[in-house]
């Protein structure tokens, strides 16, 4: 009898002793899982700043698997009553409770059970190690050890794992996931991200950029009875990434495997846009824009263009790129579907992390705002570009901003930047600045650009044509003109690059012996044809034709006299010399005509 209540007393201390510890653990368990938890999601530095969101997502594990513990104990509970092989009368509460705390902290509870740990701590007491381990019999000893191995290389990582999984799945439906996505287009999100870093692709730094970036997927949260709940609702400012067919035929054009773009948010469902003079307008009000790469950068494009008011569809947000002139984007392609979206990362989560190059925008719509090229600064650049590329140096020319700003006054007068130009048109432009040169060159384009803007848009640009005329070893001078005004209606700034050289025209022999001929033939005969003057007579009767194949020589003589010091010289000839050039033929004609007739008579 006593003997039975010794044994009944020392089961209760162990059963009291054994909870405790079983709690203890459990909790470490729990700090584990956290760890665990932070490394799968990718927080690994922010594990502390997350550490209550990690909490409540390992908890709401915990819940989850109650959960689960519920509906098996439910089973276990109908089947006994069922079988009726328990007399006992069951406690469901007390049951399901016990089966939670047994799941919560199930390898610890099997060790618990296989190892018996107070049994061996009570025999080492009496026995010591040498009473242990003559107390240990072979089969039990294999028996528990299998056992060990299975708890410890099965169930315990299932065990850690389902808290892990569990935990990841709801931090990623909640949007606490940072995902690698395939995007391009990050130099176009200049400078929220730097621009492309060297012997790197675009994609290649995209995908580094997504996974330390922290988006969420897209659409997140809970869906319960077709209602999202506790996810990320799209507002101003967010970074999306969206992907379709038109983001796709965008990003392949030069041969790039077709993927989603990575733009920020603009205007979302019921928001008009509108483009003017630089400066975004939404719902009507100019906007200042910090994380845009400069003020008034924001121009139209073939979907939106300049002055258009567009109202955004309420399946579909409008976005554009930090560097708004270098984005495509939906000025472009149109407005982002809001199923093709598949990340998000939202205004919030920039700050701090993403917004250390954002600028400034107390001034962005003063006048002051305007970006001014800086003209020495900007032959500085294209002089260090020319070197590269093996081209001699240009040199600032004022009356070259002369002749570019009438240009852009000419531009905005016929209302079109499209105007076809020659060399005549732009020649002439020179002139009457006061400048000429035998080679010359045009450039306009709509915009408000520094010098670095300037010659940075133009050379990334992808025509061979572009490039061979900035690093063309014909120029000598440039210059750039800027001009305000209204195109199609709309208030605007035209930039006009022009630039000028000179070459050498190195004239075949067979040119200048022909003109020299030519002028010596005429040299030859005019005294004769002076003569007849002479001859009152005659010149009486053929005074008008006479008198007319004197002007001609004449003219010819002084006309060719002027081309052959030209070419001889090797000097190009002017407008003027190439009109003599032309007239020349006439002339001739004439002459010979007039000779005929006279000698005739």
């Amino acid at each position: 009898m006593l003997r039975k209540i010794s044994l009944k007393s020392d089961r209760k201390k162990p059963l009291s002793r054994i909870t405790k510890i079983s709690a203890s653990v459990w909790l470490a368990c729990i700090l584990g899982v956290f760890a665990i938890i932070g490394y799968v999601v990718g927080i690994r530095k922010e594990l502390f700043d997350k550490a209550p969101d990690v909490f409540m997502f390992s908890l709401l594990g915990l819940i989850l698997l109650g959960c689960l513990a519920f509906l098996v104990g439910v089973v276990s509970f109908t089947a006994q009553l069922i079988t009726k092989r328990s007399k006992k009368k069951q406690n469901i509460f007390i049951f399901l409770i016990k089966l939670f705390f047994i799941l919560a902290i199930l390898p610890l509870y099997l060790l618990i059970y296989i190892l018996k740990p107070l049994e061996i701590i009570k025999r080492l007491r009496h026995g010591g190690l040498k009473g242990l381990l003559k107390s240990v019999r072979l089969k039990p000893f294999l028996c528990k050890a299998i056992a060990l191995v299975l708890v410890g290389v099965i169930i315990f990582p299932i065990w850690i794992g389902g808290y892990a999984t569990i935990g990841a799945l709801v931090a990623s439906q909640l949007g606490y996931i940072t995902e690698d996505t395939d995007i391009v287009g990050t130099g176009s999100m200049y400078p929220t991200w730097e621009k492309g870093t060297k012997g790197k692709s675009n994609k290649e730094l995209a995908k580094e950029i997504v996974s330390t970036a922290g988006f969420l997927p897209y659409p997140n949260g809970i869906v319960i009875g077709g209602r999202r709940f506790l996810g990320h609702t799209l507002g101003r400012g967010d970074i999306i990434i969206w992907e379709n067919d038109a983001t796709r035929e965008l990003t392949s054009r030069d041969g790039a495997e077709p993927t989603g773009l990575l733009k920020r948010i603009i205007g979302l469902p019921g928001d008009t846009i509108e483009l003017r003079d630089g400066v975004v307008y939404l719902n009507g009000e100019p906007q200042k824009e910090p994380y845009i790469a400069k003020p008034r950068s924001t121009f139209g494009e073939k979907f939106l263009k300049e002055c258009q008011v567009v109202t955004v569809p309420q399946d579909a947000v409008f976005a554009m790129g930090d560097n708004r002139k270098g984005s495509s984007d939906s000025r472009e392609i149109g407005f982002a579907p809001i199923k093709d979206i598949t990340h998000v990362l939202p205004l919030e989560k920039q700050k701090g992390k993403l917004d250390k190059n954002w600028r400034d925008t107390t001034n962005d719509l003063a006048d002051t705002a305007k970006p001014i090229i800086d003209r020495s600064r900007f032959v500085e650049l294209l002089n260090e570009k020319r070197k590269e590329n093996g081209a001699t140096p240009v040199k600032y020319e004022p009356k070259l901003d002369a002749s570019a700003k009438i240009r852009g006054e000419s531009l905005l007068k016929h209302n079109s930047i499209q105007e076809q130009t020659s060399y005549d048109v732009v020649s002439s432009a020179m002139s009457k600045a006061g400048y000429w040169n035998s080679y010359v060159w045009e450039w306009s384009l709509e915009g408000y650009y520094t010098a670095e803007e300037l010659v940075e848009d133009y050379l990334e640009r992808d025509t061979t044509d572009a490039k061979n005329v900035w690093f063309d070893k014909k120029f000598d001078d440039i210059g750039i003109g800027e001009v305000q005004g209204e195109l199609n209606g709309c208030p605007t700034q035209l930039i006009v690059v022009h630039a000028a050289g000179y070459t050498p025209p190195n004239y075949e022999g067979e040119d200048i012996e022909f003109w020299k001929t030519s002028l010596s033939r005429l040299r030859e005969i005019q005294p004769s044809w002076k003569k007849l003057k002479e001859h009152k007579e005659f010149y009486e009767k053929n005074k008008q034709d006479v008198d007319r194949i004197n002007e001609i020589i004449s003219i010819r003589i002084a006309n060719i006299s002027t081309i052959v010091a030209k070419m001889e010289a090797n000097q190009w000839l002017s407008t003027t010399e190439q009109k003599m050039i032309d007239q020349d033929k006439p002339l001739y004609d004439e002459q010979k005509a007039i000779a005929t007739r006279l000698n005739s008579r």
